[in-house]
Formats: structure tokens, C-alpha cells, sequence
């Protein structure tokens, strides 16, 4: 009998630490990821990186020019698809109301769920942050992060 009872509190006792542990992973789940983006970019700028590293450009020279052209194609993109994006939005909400009269008629007239869907969507796009705002949270994250000892 207590053979038994102490297979059963083993098989317990395993299945609530896979449990504990699935959850744990699900929880931490944008880091894991965020640490696997990071492998995979480390990866890619490597060969790179070596042939920079033989024409005597320094390594964290040739990381930081990767890094530039990233974000820099990162908001071309961004440049030239947001506008467009906006627009195609407010076209197919037929335009947006300006006054709470316009607000009202519209109201009457445009509902359900494309409506809201749309609405919704070019309310998060008119309120996506320029790239300098980008650039001076990045620069206040990344330096409070650091900590003090980065400024001194």
C-alpha cells in the first residue's frame, strides 16, 4: 500500500513541476523570444562582421554599423508605409469626423464591426510615436538600464 501511495505522490509531484514549469516558460515567453531575435541577428552579422574585423575596422565598430543600418531601414519602412497606411484607413472609414455634429451623424450612419475595427486601427496609427520620440526614449531606457555608472 505504501509502495503504491509513493508512485502516486512521485506522478503528483511531477506532473504539478511540468505544470509549474509550462508556466513559468509562458510567462517569460517575450524574453525567451527576444533572446532567440538576438541569436539569430548575432548569427546573421557575424560573417560580416569577421570580413570588417580583417580590414581592421573594429568588431564593435562593425556591430554598431549593422545595428544603424537595422534601424535605419527599420524607419525607411516605416517612412514610406505609415503614411499610406493612414490614408487607406481613413478612405475606408470615408474620413474621419473633426467636430462632435460629425461625430453624431456618423454615428447614426457607420456602425458594426468594420467600423470599429477600422476606427480603432487609425486611432493607433495617428498615435504611433515620431522617430525622435523613438530615439529619446531608446536613449533614457537604455541609459537608465545602464545604470548610473554609464554616465560617469
Amino acid at each position: 500500500m505504501s509502495d503504491t501511495a509513493r508512485k502516486a505522490f512521485v506522478a503528483t509531484l511531477v506532473g504539478v513541476m511540468v505544470i509549474a514549469c509550462a508556466l513559468a516558460l509562458w510567462k517569460v515567453r517575450i524574453v525567451i523570444a527576444l533572446v532567440f531575435l538576438g541569436l539569430i541577428i548575432a548569427a546573421a552579422m557575424r560573417p560580416t562582421v569577421d570580413r570588417l574585423a580583417e580590414r581592421r575596422i573594429p568588431r564593435p565598430v562593425g556591430v554598431m554599423l549593422h545595428y544603424v543600418a537595422i534601424v535605419a531601414t527599420l524607419a525607411l519602412l516605416l517612412w514610406l508605409v505609415l503614411p499610406r497606411a493612414i490614408d487607406q484607413v481613413d478612405q475606408a472609414l470615408g474620413g474621419v469626423p473633426t467636430s462632435q455634429q460629425e461625430l453624431s451623424r456618423k454615428a447614426t450612419h457607420s456602425t458594426g464591426f468594420k467600423h470599429e475595427f477600422f476606427s480603432g486601427l487609425n486611432t493607433r496609427l495617428k498615435d504611433l510615436p515620431s522617430a525622435g520620440n523613438v530615439v529619446h526614449l531608446s536613449v533614457t531606457v537604455g541609459t537608465t538600464a545602464l545604470g548610473p555608472s554609464w554616465s560617469d
